[in-house]
Protein backbone atom coordinates (compact mmCIF):
# COMPACT_ATOMS: atom_id res chain seq x y z
CA UNK A 1 0.00 0.00 0.00
CA UNK A 2 1.34 3.16 -0.54
CA UNK A 3 -0.23 6.71 0.36
CA UNK A 4 0.59 10.01 -1.72
CA UNK A 5 -0.28 13.58 -0.71
CA UNK A 6 -1.10 16.83 -2.13
CA UNK A 7 -2.75 19.84 -1.53
CA UNK A 8 -6.22 20.38 -2.57
CA UNK A 9 -6.74 23.81 -0.81
CA UNK A 10 -5.47 25.52 2.02
CA UNK A 11 -8.26 24.19 4.39
CA UNK A 12 -7.87 20.43 3.22
CA UNK A 13 -5.17 18.38 1.60
CA UNK A 14 -5.88 15.41 -0.59
CA UNK A 15 -4.42 11.92 0.59
CA UNK A 16 -4.11 8.65 -1.66
CA UNK A 17 -4.16 5.15 -0.75
CA UNK A 18 -2.84 3.10 -3.40
CA UNK A 19 -2.27 -1.00 -3.87
CA UNK A 20 -1.35 -0.41 -7.46
CA UNK A 21 0.53 2.19 -8.56
CA UNK A 22 1.07 1.73 -11.94
CA UNK A 23 -3.10 1.48 -11.72
CA UNK A 24 -2.80 5.10 -9.78
CA UNK A 25 -0.77 6.52 -12.62
CA UNK A 26 -3.25 6.23 -14.73
CA UNK A 27 -6.18 7.43 -12.60
CA UNK A 28 -5.03 9.58 -9.95
CA UNK A 29 -8.63 9.89 -7.87
CA UNK A 30 -7.95 6.39 -6.72
CA UNK A 31 -8.28 5.98 -3.32
CA UNK A 32 -8.33 9.90 -2.80
CA UNK A 33 -10.05 11.35 -0.14
CA UNK A 34 -9.62 14.60 1.33
CA UNK A 35 -8.46 16.12 5.21
CA UNK A 36 -8.36 19.00 7.02
CA UNK A 37 -4.87 20.67 6.59
CA UNK A 38 -5.09 21.23 10.79
CA UNK A 39 -3.99 17.48 10.86
CA UNK A 40 -0.79 18.12 9.66
CA UNK A 41 2.05 19.90 11.37
CA UNK A 42 6.13 19.22 12.16
CA UNK A 43 5.67 15.92 14.20
CA UNK A 44 5.23 12.45 12.44
CA UNK A 45 1.81 12.49 10.12
CA UNK A 46 -0.09 9.30 10.29
CA UNK A 47 -2.61 8.03 8.33
CA UNK A 48 -5.29 5.58 8.80
CA UNK A 49 -6.97 3.59 6.91
CA UNK A 50 -10.90 4.82 5.44
CA UNK A 51 -13.34 4.78 7.80
CA UNK A 52 -11.09 4.70 10.70
CA UNK A 53 -10.25 8.21 10.78
CA UNK A 54 -12.68 9.03 13.58
CA UNK A 55 -11.68 6.40 16.31
CA UNK A 56 -8.23 7.32 15.08
CA UNK A 57 -8.61 10.91 16.04
CA UNK A 58 -10.47 9.92 19.32
CA UNK A 59 -7.60 7.96 20.35
CA UNK A 60 -5.45 10.93 19.71
CA UNK A 61 -7.03 13.19 22.28
CA UNK A 62 -6.04 10.53 24.97
CA UNK A 63 -3.60 12.85 27.16
CA UNK A 64 -0.77 10.07 27.22
CA UNK A 65 0.91 7.86 24.62
CA UNK A 66 3.47 4.90 25.07
CA UNK A 67 6.17 7.39 25.16
CA UNK A 68 5.12 9.32 28.17
CA UNK A 69 4.78 5.97 30.22
CA UNK A 70 7.92 4.28 29.47
CA UNK A 71 11.35 5.54 30.43
CA UNK A 72 12.80 4.39 27.58
CA UNK A 73 11.82 2.49 23.98
CA UNK A 74 15.20 1.52 22.93
CA UNK A 75 16.69 -0.79 19.81
CA UNK A 76 18.76 -3.70 20.88
CA UNK A 77 22.80 -4.10 20.69
CA UNK A 78 24.59 -3.44 17.92
CA UNK A 79 27.64 -5.35 17.29
CA UNK A 80 28.65 -4.90 13.76
CA UNK A 81 29.76 -9.06 13.59
CA UNK A 82 27.18 -10.91 14.71
CA UNK A 83 28.95 -13.99 13.02
CA UNK A 84 31.52 -13.41 15.99
CA UNK A 85 29.27 -12.24 19.02
CA UNK A 86 26.20 -14.51 18.67
CA UNK A 87 26.91 -18.19 19.12
CA UNK A 88 25.19 -21.16 19.27
CA UNK A 89 24.65 -23.36 22.64
CA UNK A 90 26.13 -27.00 22.73
CA UNK A 91 26.68 -28.16 26.22
CA UNK A 92 27.52 -26.70 29.45
CA UNK A 93 29.92 -27.85 32.12
CA UNK A 94 29.88 -25.62 35.55
CA UNK A 95 31.48 -22.08 34.76
CA UNK A 96 31.77 -22.76 30.90
CA UNK A 97 29.89 -23.13 27.81
CA UNK A 98 30.69 -25.14 24.51
CA UNK A 99 29.75 -23.05 21.78
CA UNK A 100 29.34 -22.91 17.58
CA UNK A 101 30.40 -20.27 16.37
CA UNK A 102 29.07 -19.07 12.46
CA UNK A 103 32.55 -17.29 12.19
CA UNK A 104 34.92 -19.90 12.66
CA UNK A 105 32.38 -22.53 11.91
CA UNK A 106 34.21 -24.14 15.15
CA UNK A 107 33.35 -25.16 18.39
CA UNK A 108 34.70 -23.00 21.70
CA UNK A 109 34.64 -23.42 25.00
CA UNK A 110 33.70 -19.79 26.75
CA UNK A 111 33.53 -18.75 29.73
CA UNK A 112 29.77 -18.76 30.53
CA UNK A 113 29.76 -15.20 32.51
CA UNK A 114 30.54 -13.47 29.52
CA UNK A 115 27.68 -15.26 27.48
CA UNK A 116 23.27 -14.55 27.39
CA UNK A 117 20.48 -15.69 26.19
CA UNK A 118 19.98 -14.01 22.99
CA UNK A 119 16.19 -13.28 22.04
CA UNK A 120 14.95 -13.59 18.18
CA UNK A 121 11.86 -11.84 17.28
CA UNK A 122 10.63 -14.86 16.43
CA UNK A 123 11.08 -16.02 20.25
CA UNK A 124 8.27 -13.19 21.38
CA UNK A 125 4.74 -14.38 21.23
CA UNK A 126 1.70 -11.85 22.75
CA UNK A 127 2.46 -12.79 26.64
CA UNK A 128 5.00 -15.12 26.39
CA UNK A 129 8.90 -15.62 25.64
CA UNK A 130 10.46 -18.73 24.35
CA UNK A 131 13.58 -19.96 25.51
CA UNK A 132 16.41 -18.90 23.18
CA UNK A 133 18.63 -21.36 21.79
CA UNK A 134 21.54 -18.69 20.32
CA UNK A 135 23.79 -16.78 23.44
CA UNK A 136 26.00 -13.51 22.60
CA UNK A 137 29.45 -12.96 24.22
CA UNK A 138 29.26 -9.86 25.74
CA UNK A 139 32.64 -8.26 26.92
CA UNK A 140 31.08 -5.52 28.81
CA UNK A 141 31.05 -4.99 32.95
CA UNK A 142 29.29 -1.83 35.17
CA UNK A 143 32.31 0.44 35.73
CA UNK A 144 32.08 2.32 39.04
CA UNK A 145 29.87 4.87 37.98
CA UNK A 146 26.95 2.02 36.90
CA UNK A 147 27.47 2.38 33.35
CA UNK A 148 28.56 -0.49 31.06
CA UNK A 149 32.05 -0.70 30.44
CA UNK A 150 34.44 -2.71 27.81
CA UNK A 151 36.23 -5.43 30.00
CA UNK A 152 40.27 -4.38 29.60
CA UNK A 153 42.08 -6.66 27.83
CA UNK A 154 44.05 -7.45 30.63
CA UNK A 155 41.23 -8.57 32.89
CA UNK A 156 39.97 -10.58 30.00
CA UNK A 157 43.05 -12.32 29.50
CA UNK A 158 42.94 -12.91 33.36
CA UNK A 159 39.74 -13.57 34.21
CA UNK A 160 38.48 -14.92 31.12
CA UNK A 161 41.30 -16.15 29.14
CA UNK A 162 38.54 -18.92 26.87
CA UNK A 163 36.77 -15.73 25.56
CA UNK A 164 40.20 -13.93 25.29
CA UNK A 165 41.33 -16.66 23.13
CA UNK A 166 37.99 -16.95 21.02
CA UNK A 167 38.31 -13.20 20.68
CA UNK A 168 41.92 -13.43 19.67
CA UNK A 169 41.36 -15.88 16.89
CA UNK A 170 38.71 -13.11 14.99
CA UNK A 171 40.92 -10.13 15.99
CA UNK A 172 41.78 -9.39 12.11
CA UNK A 173 37.78 -9.40 11.45
CA UNK A 174 37.11 -7.29 14.14
CA UNK A 175 39.57 -4.58 13.45
CA UNK A 176 39.06 -4.63 9.52
CA UNK A 177 35.47 -3.00 10.68
CA UNK A 178 34.22 0.37 9.33
CA UNK A 179 37.47 0.48 7.52
CA UNK A 180 39.84 -0.10 10.12
CA UNK A 181 38.27 2.28 12.67
CA UNK A 182 38.41 -0.46 14.74
CA UNK A 183 41.86 -1.09 15.46
CA UNK A 184 43.85 -0.30 18.35
CA UNK A 185 42.99 -0.83 22.08
CA UNK A 186 39.60 -1.44 21.76
CA UNK A 187 39.50 -3.38 18.57
CA UNK A 188 36.95 -6.13 20.80
CA UNK A 189 34.06 -3.44 20.89
CA UNK A 190 31.00 -3.88 19.82
CA UNK A 191 30.03 -1.50 16.73
CA UNK A 192 27.85 0.97 18.64
CA UNK A 193 27.51 1.37 22.27
CA UNK A 194 23.44 1.83 21.95
CA UNK A 195 21.98 -0.48 24.47
CA UNK A 196 24.40 -1.32 26.72
CA UNK A 197 23.70 -0.13 29.59
CA UNK A 198 19.82 -0.94 29.47
CA UNK A 199 19.69 -4.39 27.28
CA UNK A 200 20.08 -6.32 31.36
CA UNK A 201 17.42 -4.24 32.88
CA UNK A 202 13.57 -6.01 33.06
CA UNK A 203 11.55 -4.91 30.35
CA UNK A 204 8.93 -5.82 27.97
CA UNK A 205 10.06 -6.41 24.41
CA UNK A 206 8.71 -6.52 20.76
CA UNK A 207 9.80 -7.63 17.56
CA UNK A 208 10.95 -5.23 15.62
CA UNK A 209 8.36 -6.55 12.87
CA UNK A 210 5.27 -8.92 13.17
CA UNK A 211 1.77 -10.07 12.10
CA UNK A 212 -0.10 -9.32 14.87
CA UNK A 213 1.51 -7.33 19.04
CA UNK A 214 3.45 -9.58 20.28
CA UNK A 215 5.01 -8.03 23.47
CA UNK A 216 6.49 -10.23 25.57
CA UNK A 217 7.75 -10.03 29.24
CA UNK A 218 11.66 -10.05 30.18
CA UNK A 219 10.74 -10.13 34.16
CA UNK A 220 14.64 -10.75 35.46
CA UNK A 221 15.96 -8.95 32.39
CA UNK A 222 18.22 -11.86 31.37
CA UNK A 223 17.38 -11.93 27.64
CA UNK A 224 19.30 -9.84 25.21
CA UNK A 225 18.56 -9.04 21.99
CA UNK A 226 19.89 -6.97 18.83
CA UNK A 227 18.71 -4.28 16.69
CA UNK A 228 17.56 -4.48 13.25
CA UNK A 229 16.20 -7.16 10.88
CA UNK A 230 14.89 -9.95 13.30
CA UNK A 231 15.67 -8.23 16.49
CA UNK A 232 13.06 -5.67 18.54
CA UNK A 233 12.49 -2.91 20.95
CA UNK A 234 12.64 -3.11 24.52
CA UNK A 235 10.17 -0.76 26.62
CA UNK A 236 10.93 0.43 30.07
CA UNK A 237 7.71 1.00 31.82
CA UNK A 238 7.88 4.42 33.65
CA UNK A 239 7.84 4.32 38.21
CA UNK A 240 4.42 3.58 38.92
CA UNK A 241 3.16 2.14 35.67
CA UNK A 242 2.38 -1.30 35.91
CA UNK A 243 4.13 -3.72 33.46
CA UNK A 244 1.65 -6.05 33.73
CA UNK A 245 -0.97 -3.54 33.15
CA UNK A 246 0.92 -2.29 29.61
CA UNK A 247 1.72 -5.49 28.57
CA UNK A 248 -2.31 -6.07 28.58
CA UNK A 249 -3.21 -2.70 27.24
CA UNK A 250 -0.52 -3.34 24.36
CA UNK A 251 -1.38 -6.97 23.60
CA UNK A 252 -4.97 -5.79 22.88
CA UNK A 253 -7.05 -6.13 19.86
CA UNK A 254 -7.47 -2.07 19.98
CA UNK A 255 -4.28 -1.23 20.55
CA UNK A 256 -2.62 -4.16 17.57
CA UNK A 257 -5.51 -2.34 14.96
CA UNK A 258 -4.06 1.06 15.87
CA UNK A 259 -0.83 0.07 15.10
CA UNK A 260 -2.28 -1.91 12.14
CA UNK A 261 -3.64 1.50 10.52
CA UNK A 262 -1.15 3.60 11.39
CA UNK A 263 2.02 1.85 11.17
CA UNK A 264 4.06 0.68 8.01
CA UNK A 265 2.62 -3.06 6.62
CA UNK A 266 4.57 -5.23 4.56
CA UNK A 267 3.92 -8.30 2.32
CA UNK A 268 2.58 -11.27 3.90
CA UNK A 269 0.34 -9.27 6.67
CA UNK A 270 3.35 -8.30 8.59
CA UNK A 271 3.77 -4.99 10.59
CA UNK A 272 6.46 -2.69 11.77
CA UNK A 273 6.22 -2.08 15.92
CA UNK A 274 9.50 0.10 15.29
CA UNK A 275 10.00 2.45 17.96
CA UNK A 276 8.74 5.70 15.60
CA UNK A 277 5.52 4.23 15.13
CA UNK A 278 4.92 2.11 18.61
CA UNK A 279 6.35 5.36 20.83
CA UNK A 280 2.63 7.15 19.89
CA UNK A 281 0.24 4.31 21.12
CA UNK A 282 -2.23 5.90 22.85
CA UNK A 283 -1.72 4.69 26.38
CA UNK A 284 -5.07 5.16 28.56
CA UNK A 285 -3.62 5.97 32.66
CA UNK A 286 -5.71 4.86 36.05
CA UNK A 287 -6.70 7.17 37.64
CA UNK A 288 -5.49 5.78 41.01
CA UNK A 289 -7.78 8.29 43.21
CA UNK A 290 -11.12 6.48 41.42
CA UNK A 291 -12.13 3.43 43.00
CA UNK A 292 -13.75 2.21 39.60
CA UNK A 293 -10.57 2.73 37.61
CA UNK A 294 -8.35 1.41 40.02
CA UNK A 295 -10.83 -2.06 40.17
CA UNK A 296 -10.13 -1.97 36.22
CA UNK A 297 -6.26 -1.26 36.52
CA UNK A 298 -6.73 -4.32 39.45
CA UNK A 299 -8.46 -6.71 36.86
CA UNK A 300 -6.06 -6.07 34.33
CA UNK A 301 -3.20 -6.89 36.02
CA UNK A 302 -4.68 -10.41 37.43
CA UNK A 303 -5.81 -11.47 34.17
CA UNK A 304 -2.55 -10.41 32.49
CA UNK A 305 -0.96 -12.48 35.66
CA UNK A 306 -3.20 -15.56 34.66
CA UNK A 307 -2.17 -15.27 30.92
CA UNK A 308 1.49 -15.24 31.26
CA UNK A 309 1.09 -18.14 33.58
CA UNK A 310 -1.24 -19.79 31.02
CA UNK A 311 1.15 -19.41 27.95
CA UNK A 312 3.74 -21.24 30.33
CA UNK A 313 1.54 -24.07 30.67
CA UNK A 314 0.40 -23.75 27.22
CA UNK A 315 4.24 -24.29 25.93
CA UNK A 316 5.30 -26.77 28.69
CA UNK A 317 2.46 -29.22 27.43
CA UNK A 318 5.09 -31.09 24.98
CA UNK A 319 1.75 -33.48 23.44
CA UNK A 320 0.64 -31.09 20.78
CA UNK A 321 -2.90 -32.69 20.30
CA UNK A 322 -3.60 -33.56 24.13
CA UNK A 323 -6.58 -32.81 25.68
CA UNK A 324 -4.59 -30.66 28.83
CA UNK A 325 -2.93 -28.25 25.80
CA UNK A 326 -6.35 -28.06 23.89
CA UNK A 327 -8.11 -27.05 27.11
CA UNK A 328 -5.03 -24.59 28.03
CA UNK A 329 -5.72 -23.14 24.53
CA UNK A 330 -9.26 -22.50 24.88
CA UNK A 331 -8.31 -20.67 28.94
CA UNK A 332 -6.29 -18.37 26.63
CA UNK A 333 -9.25 -17.44 24.00
CA UNK A 334 -11.18 -16.79 26.97
CA UNK A 335 -8.92 -14.48 29.40
CA UNK A 336 -7.77 -12.57 25.88
CA UNK A 337 -11.66 -11.95 24.96
CA UNK A 338 -11.62 -10.63 28.72
CA UNK A 339 -8.70 -8.34 28.32
CA UNK A 340 -10.17 -6.90 24.83
CA UNK A 341 -13.38 -6.25 26.74
CA UNK A 342 -11.45 -4.66 29.46
CA UNK A 343 -10.02 -2.50 27.08
CA UNK A 344 -12.64 -1.50 24.94
CA UNK A 345 -14.33 0.13 28.42
CA UNK A 346 -10.91 1.67 29.47
CA UNK A 347 -10.83 3.55 26.21
CA UNK A 348 -14.82 3.70 25.83
CA UNK A 349 -14.94 2.25 22.74
CA UNK A 350 -18.95 2.38 21.99
CA UNK A 351 -20.58 -0.82 19.81
CA UNK A 352 -19.90 0.81 16.02
CA UNK A 353 -16.80 1.14 17.27
CA UNK A 354 -15.51 -2.35 18.71
CA UNK A 355 -17.10 -4.29 15.62
CA UNK A 356 -15.07 -1.72 13.39
CA UNK A 357 -11.47 -2.76 15.41
CA UNK A 358 -12.96 -6.26 15.17
CA UNK A 359 -13.47 -6.39 11.56
CA UNK A 360 -16.99 -6.67 12.08
CA UNK A 361 -18.14 -2.95 10.69
CA UNK A 362 -17.17 -0.25 7.95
Amino acid sequence: MTSSLSRHSTETLRVNQVDDVLEWQTDTSIGARFLPASNFSETEWIFATVGSDSLIEKLKRLPQQLKDVTTRIFQGLKTSSDDIYIVRKIAQDENKTLVLSQATKREHWVETQLLHPLIKGGNSQAYFLADATRLILFPYKPGANGKMQLITSETLAADFPLAWEYLQQNKETLEKRENGAFKGKHWYAYGRSQALDVIGLPKIFTPDIAPQSSFSLDEMGTNYFTGGTAGGYGLLPAPGVSDRYLLGVLNSSLLEWVVQQTATSMRGGWYSYEARFIRQLPIRTINFDDPADKARHDRMVALVEAMLRLKREHAAESQVFSDKRHEIAQEIERTDAQIDALVYELYGLTDAEIALVEGRGA
